[in-house]
Formats: structure tokens, sequence, C-alpha cells
């Protein structure tokens, strides 16, 4: 059994996708950017910029990803995630793998107000041993803004353990791409976002939560 399990949030144990959708939408609005492509060509999970860059090839700049940033999270962390749910049974698992000894955390590339707002609707801070988000220490000089990669390594140090003694569960390339990068397992779920060619990069797959 793993020490340490990383949880990601978006895709893995909560469906999202609308409510993400539907903030993205207004933002775009409110800053005149038309995106005919927007439905088919838009996954949760990514970095904000990672997902404006490819949205926004041509006309992409810093300064447009921190806007859609900001529009971002003023719609979104005021809408009360009213289509956002658990996905079934994967919270159960959490909790099987924590009364087991293990430590269990999420570990996301949402924003970090996000990330809390939704561990707070569904109160997760009861279960896990801690909500981390790439972007939570972004105003301390000393560690900045993380990739997921980055936020997984920091997180390994510490809780002081060995890449072999954890585990990362996700649905997403950056997912198995932060698994690779710190030489630590990775086990992707079927139910999440992730395309067959994502989840192929994963070691292993899980079908359903019993399966993790």
């Amino acid at each position: 059994m793993k020490k340490l399990w990383f949880f990601d949030l978006d895709g893995t144990l909560a469906d999202t996708d609308r409510d993400i959708r539907e903030a993205w939408k207004v933002t775009l609005a409110d800053l005149g950017l038309e995106c005919p492509g927007f439905d088919a060509c838009f996954v949760a999970g990514p970095p904000i910029e990672d997902m404006a860059r490819t949205l926004f090839p041509k006309i992409y700049t810093d300064a447009l990803g921190a806007a859609i940033r900001k529009g971002f999270g003023d719609h979104y962390d005021n809408d009360g995630f009213p289509n956002t749910v658990e996905y079934p049974g994967i919270v159960d698992r959490v909790r099987e793998l924590k009364a087991s000894g293990a430590t269990v955390v999420v570990a996301t590339n949402k924003r970090y107000v996000g990330a809390r707002l939704i561990a707070e609707k569904f109160g997760w801070e009861r279960i896990f041993d801690g909500i981390y988000a790439g972007d939570m220490f972004k105003d301390d000089p000393a560690i900045g803004k993380m990739t997921k990669s980055a936020l997984l390594a920091f997180l390994m140090r510490k809780y002081a353990v060995a890449p072999d003694e954890c585990a990362i569960v996700g649905d997403t390339k950056s997912d198995f791409v932060a698994a690779k990068d710190n030489g630590i397992e990775s086990v992707g779920v079927a139910w999440g976002y992730g395309k067959p060619e994502e989840l192929a990069l994963a070691d292993r797959i899980a079908a359903t939560p019993a399966e993790v």
C-alpha cells in the first residue's frame, strides 16, 4: 500500500465541467472574445492559461491569460457550483485508503480558491489530509506558482515520502506527466475528462473507484 495518495479534482473526484464551462463562457463574453469551437476544444482540468493558449493561439498573451483567470474566478467562485457533483464511490474509496493508514490529499491544477470552496461544499476537509493547488503559494517569492509536477515534488518533500511510496489518481495528461516527472505511479480514471491517448500515459487504468 502506498503511503501518500494524490487525487486530482476536476474529472477525478468531481464532475465540474458544466460549471467551469459556464464561467468560461461568461468571462469570454465579458472580454469580447469569440470562440466558435469552444465546446469542442475546451477541457476542464488544465491550467487556465494553458487552455487559453489552446483556444486563442494567435492572440494569446500573458495579459490575456491573466484577464481570463481573473474574470473566470470572479464568476466561478461566486456561483455556488450548482451543477458540480461528486463521482459516485470515489470519496468512499478515499476513506478506505485513509482508514488503511495512508495519507490522502487533493493535488490540483485548479485555482486554490475554487478548490477550497468545492472542498467546503462537499465536506472534503474532514476526509482529506490536505487540499493543495499549484497557485496556493503564488504570492510567496520563495515558492511561487507551481506546475502539477512541481506541486507533487513539493508535497513529497512536505510529507517526507519517497517516489515509490506515492501514487497519483487523475484523468488527464498533466497528471500522468507529473507522475513520470517525479517517478511515482499513476492511476488513470476512466470516468474523467481524459481522452484515450491521455489515459494511455497512466501506469494503469481504473474503470471504477473500487479499482483505485
